[in-house]
């Protein structure tokens, strides 16, 4: 008897075990970011939060630093359902949805308030519609943030100072057209190839957010960084549309909850740590300059503006316009 008891005990068990393994939907989130970033930070406090929130039914495996691909793999293999969760710059939507681009735009957000009020709103909402025919759920806007230009000519203090240099930018029409409307050099290039190119000389500028120019250690490579803060730049997390529509509705109200309330936990930290990395980067050797001639920049690159609304009309600038000094 006793046998016969330990044996259907055991087969419960591993019945119990067995459907527990069946009921677990395991997701895997892969992104070109390193561990060290914020961005990679949210995304870890995301993958808590949902565990926690769907008691372990939802587990999620996290593959930084490019483990799975470039950027531009990534946002392929999101679309065919081989990855379930990307995160990459807001720029790699463009190709899917050329509306998106209105987030590249010199100047289009007055300070960071500003550029969460209309992605955490009607109109970032609005936007994930535009890529969900190219088979992505938007999950949430992380940031990278602010851009700033480092080089190793000299300090960027006006538009001219920028004329001529031979600057890698991200995959965006729009920081292209941005820098040669300053009459640079725009060289579009893996941020994996950055730090190289800029060693050997084959580029001599860079424009990052703090968090990428910190995490990346291109200062190692340049003499000057100048706050210029010419384009803010938003991170698309974002999940395969089919495999979403599979999620339970709680599951699925779970995992946007989740991942607005760590977008707000990265962000927060970027915000916090953008002095220290600044102080930290300047014991290397890298000169900061703040005297930027901010108005002179934006009235350099307000053309940008119509090559954007030509092909996509004014819809969304005109909306993110309406809320620069909302409160």
């Amino acid at each position: 008897m006793k046998k016969l008891l330990a044996v259907c005990a055991a087969a419960v068990l591993a019945a119990t075990v067995c459907a527990q393994a069946e009921a677990k939907t395991v997701l895997r989130f892969g992104t070109d970011i390193g561990r060290a970033d914020t961005q990679a930070q949210g995304a870890e406090h995301f993958i808590k939060l949902v565990d926690e929130k769907t008691n372990g039914e939802i587990e999620i495996r996290f593959y930084p630093d490019s483990t799975l691909g470039s950027t531009q793999n990534l946002v392929s293999q999101a679309r065919s359902g081989q990855l379930d969760i990307a995160m990459v710059g807001g720029s790699y939507m463009n190709g899917l949805s050329p509306k998106f681009a209105v987030l590249d735009l010199p100047f289009i957000f007055k300070d960071r308030e500003h550029a969460y009020r209309c992605l955490d709103g009607d109109i970032g909402a609005d936007l994930w519609k535009t890529v969900e025919p190219a088979g992505l759920k938007g999950l949430a806007f992380f940031e990278n943030g602010f851009r700033n230009i480092t080089n190793n000519r000299k300090p960027i203090v006006n538009p001219e100072d920028v004329a001529g240099l031979k600057i890698r930018v991200p995959s965006s029409n729009m920081l292209v057209a941005c820098f040669e409307a300053l009459g640079a050099t725009p060289v579009p290039m893996a941020v994996g190839e950055l730090y190289t190119a800029m060693e050997t000389g084959a580029i001599e500028a860079q424009d990052h957010p703090m968090p990428a120019l910190f995490s990346g250690k291109f200062y190692e490579v340049q003499k000057y960084l100048s706050m210029t803060r010419h384009a803010y730049t938003a991170v698309a997390v974002v999940m395969n549309h089919k495999k979403f529509d599979k999620l339970t509705p709680e599951q699925q109200q779970i995992l946007l909850d989740c991942a607005h309330e760590a977008a707000n936990f990265q962000r927060d930290l970027n915000a916090k740590s953008e002095k220290d990395m600044i102080a930290e980067m300047e014991k290397t050797g890298l000169k900061v300059n703040y005297d930027v001639n901010a108005d002179a920049f934006v009235e350099a690159t307000k053309g940008v503006r119509d090559i954007y609304i030509k092909d996509n009309g004014d819809e969304f600038v005109k909306r993110i316009d309406a809320l620069r000094d909302a409160k």
